[in-house]
Formats: C-alpha cells, sequence, structure tokens
C-alpha cells in the first residue's frame, strides 16, 4: 500500500504531493483545509515516502524525522529555534531530514519571522511540511515559500466508509446519520 493511501480521498492533494515528490523541487509543503480531513496523515506519509520507512515514521521513532506540534495556544520562537538548530544537521540514515510542523497558522510572528530564514535557504536535505487548519493566521511570506497543497472536506461516503471500517457493527442508517453529522471531517465522526 503507498503511504498516499493512509489517508481518504484528496485527490488533488495525493496529485500534487505525488508530482512535486517525484520531480525532487519542493523543499516545502503547507497542507491546508478543514479540520479533521487527512492533512496529518498526509504529512506524515510525506515523510514515509521521503525517508523510505513508515513504520518508523509512523511510531515518530525515525532519527530523520522531527516533528514540532504546539503546546498550549501558540507556536513560539523558542520552539522554531529548536527545530532550527536540528535543521542544520545531517540526516543520521536516510539522504534527507523531514520537518513536520502541526497547527503552523498557530506560530506567532517572531516564530514565523524565524522560520522564514530556513524556507528561504535551506539546506539542501531538508524538506519542511507545515500542516494548517487555517491560512489566514500565516504571514504571505511563509505562504509564498511553501508549495501549497489544499485540502477538502471529505464526501459523505467516504466518512461512512471510515465509520464502517472503524465500528463494522453499526447499521447502515446509523452510518449515514453519523456521516452527514460529520459534515466531511473525520475528527467530528
Amino acid at each position: 500500500m503507498s503511504s498516499f493511501e493512509t489517508f481518504r480521498e484528496q485527490a488533488e492533494a495525493k496529485r500534487l504531493l505525488r508530482s512535486a515528490l517525484e520531480e525532487g523541487s519542493a523543499h516545502a509543503f503547507l497542507l491546508h483545509g478543514p479540520p479533521g480531513v487527512g492533512k496529518r496523515l498526509a504529512a506524515f506519509a510525506v515523510a514515509a515516502q521521503l525517508l523510505g520507512d513508515p513504520g518508523r515514521v509512523e511510531r515518530r521513532a525515525h532519527p530523520d524525522l522531527y516533528v514540532l506540534e504546539p503546546v498550549g495556544e501558540q507556536i513560539r520562537i523558542d520552539d522554531i529555534r529548536a527545530l532550527r538548530r536540528d535543521l542544520h544537521m545531517r540526516p543520521f540514515e536516510a539522504d534527507r531530514r523531514v520537518y513536520v510542523v502541526l497547527g503552523a497558522e498557530r506560530m506567532n510572528e517572531d516564530a514565523a519571522d524565524a522560520l522564514l530564514k530556513d524556507l528561504e535557504e535551506p539546506p539542501p536535505y531538508a524538506v519542511l511540511v507545515l500542516v494548517a487548519d487555517d491560512l489566514g493566521p500565516l504571514p504571505e511570506t511563509i505562504r509564498s515559500r511553501c508549495q501549497l497543497v489544499p485540502f477538502r472536506r471529505l464526501s459523505e461516503r467516504g466518512v461512512r466508509e471510515y465509520l464502517a471500517a472503524r465500528a463494522p457493527g453499526l447499521e447502515a442508517d446509523v452510518l449515514t446519520a453519523l456521516a452527514r453529522v460529520a459534515a466531511g471531517r473525520l475528527d467530528r465522526a
């Protein structure tokens, strides 16, 4: 199974990511869209593809994978400074190092400014994958230096299939009702 099969639907996002990875040209991606539609899974699928070890990426145990998640309301400059220190270390095992920044829209202004320096001139082995529920709070300077990868709400059918796989005993009418309430988001299903 391709690592891109781990997240549902999102044909355009999959096409953009596959193309960019095949060409090897993008050093920074910005996966954006509503919560609960597969952006986090896609970020780790990109990491698995680049690092060649899906199991260790899934467990977050690969030495060339760095994951930054917001602690509290914001990603602060100290969080980005720690990422930047790591960014300039050469890969341990793989040819690349992958940096996944979850909740990127929660970077405060100082943190965004600090990250911008490395988005402009990253080391050749580094790939940054930013994940954001909302593009609005991100400065245009950050957005313009990343390959934008839009994610959309999932279809009702996609949510229903997800629920059926996770709870095989549910009746069809219950699955349909839950899928409608979820409104295209797996985090609500």
